[in-house]
């Protein structure tokens, strides 16, 4: 006679809980869905199952509870200071599917151990139809004894288990992987824009390029992520993209590693692929696109030395600073528009850029001025820009 298996609570039926919490389901495992959001519990229609838009209901119901919700926000309010775990009960099992931080997921393992419960991190990738076919690739944190006990749930999802170490380490292997696929998705999806600069059709480039040593998966899904989508789930729509993305990158960068410049080239890629997915929502909605923040250097170069004021006080965010060399700052557009007006009346020299170097959030460029008397005078700009391009911080250091 076949063992029954463990009653299973899933709590978060979006584009990956959903297809996890049907593939249990149809391995045999007694499954309850949970979500609040009654349109993702309503979709959750798989034949055998139970629905709750009770994560308590759920967590009581089950012996192993997964959890897929999207934000490490999210999840903290979900498990509210260990009364989700208390509800699980001592002798249960928690698999926490959601990418999240790694220093969240081995604290809320500290919590679950006060109330007996078990705790196994596993990032998971392949997308949902992987998921219905049992075939993710798995990244495992948890002590050995919690692993085998949910081996059972794992084999049912996974072609690949690769169980990595402590609680915590399925975080780090799930965040390394989306860190070379972001920051893939958007090499190929600037590789593409570049493209289309130059005049080429963009889906004959795309084919051409796949037929070539530049075919890969993410060439095939990056530029295509910045075209229009529908659909439902966090991945449905170029916001609910941008929002995930930008998420896994910044717990990426946060990775405790020595290899500094090896993540900063990776981040700048995956920056990048965050910047033109919010340039794409804009784009879509009919509003203003970012301005490219090597242009808007130029242009404030080019304001400088026209003098135009007007024309460089709209690169300007409304709620931009800027430092001057002796560390006084001026806050706020109107006051940064009288010290420049101030510096135009002075006749003060104008600067000539030597040299910029572009980092994933900002952007130096080495100066040379000189001055009446014959003398030169090396400072460095130092910009920060928002989302759209404007400047939110301009510093000017002096040098030598």
């Amino acid at each position: 006679m076949t063992e029954r298996l463990a009653n299973v609570g899933f709590i978060g039926l979006g584009s990956m809980g959903e297809p996890i919490a049907r593939r249990l389901a149809r391995q045999g495992f007694p499954v309850m869905g949970c979500d609040i959001d009654p349109n993702m519990l309503a979709a959750f229609d798989e034949p055998g199952t139970q629905r709750s838009s009770d994560p308590y209901e759920t967590a009581r119901y089950a012996s192993l509870l997964g959890i897929c919700v999207r934000t490490d926000e999210q999840l903290e309010a979900l498990v509210d200071n260990g009364q989700l775990f208390e509800a699980l009960g001592s002798g249960g099992t928690v698999i926490l599917h959601s990418t999240v931080s790694p220093t969240l997921a081995r604290s809320l393992s500290d919590v679950a151990a006060r109330f007996g419960v078990g705790f196994v991190d596993v990032g998971v990738s392949g997308g949902g139809p992987a998921a219905l076919d049992g075939q993710l690739s798995l990244w495992i944190g948890g002590n050995d004894a919690d692993v085998e006990r949910v081996k059972p749930w794992l084999e049912a999802i996974g072609k690949q288990l690769s169980h990595l170490g402590a609680v915590g380490r399925g975080q780090e292997g799930k965040l390394l992987n989306n860190l070379i696929s972001i920051a893939n998705y958007g090499m190929s999806t600037a590789i593409v824009d570049i493209g289309l600069s130059m005049g080429f059709d963009r889906q004959q480039l795309i084919d051409a390029l796949m037929a070539g040593s530049a075919q890969s998966f993410a060439l095939g899904v990056g530029p295509r992520f910045v075209q229009p989508r529908e659909g439902a789930g966090a991945t449905g729509s170029v916001r609910g993209l941008h929002d995930l993305l930008k998420k896994d990158l910044e717990h990426a960068s946060e990775l405790p590693t020595n290899q500094s410049l090896a993540m900063r080239h990776l981040v700048d890629a995956g920056a990048f692929m965050i910047k033109r997915l919010r340039a794409a929502e804009l784009e879509f909605s009919g509003q203003v696109t970012p301005v490219d923040p090597l242009q808007t250097v130029d242009n404030y170069f080019a304001a400088i030395s026209a003098q135009d004021i007007d024309g460089l006080m709209v690169l300007y965010a409304e709620d931009a600073n800027f430092t001057l060399p002796n560390g006084t700052i001026v806050n706020g557009k109107a006051n940064i528009r009288d010290l420049h007006q101030k510096v135009f009346s002075a006749g003060a020299p104008k600067p000539v850029p030597i040299e910029k170097i572009v980092g994933s959030q900002c952007v130096a460029v080495e100066i040379e001025a000189h001055l009446p008397d014959g003398s030169v005078r090396y400072t460095t700009n130092h910009y920060r820009f928002d989302e759209m391009g404007k400047i939110l911080s301009l510093g000017v250091y002096a040098r030598g």
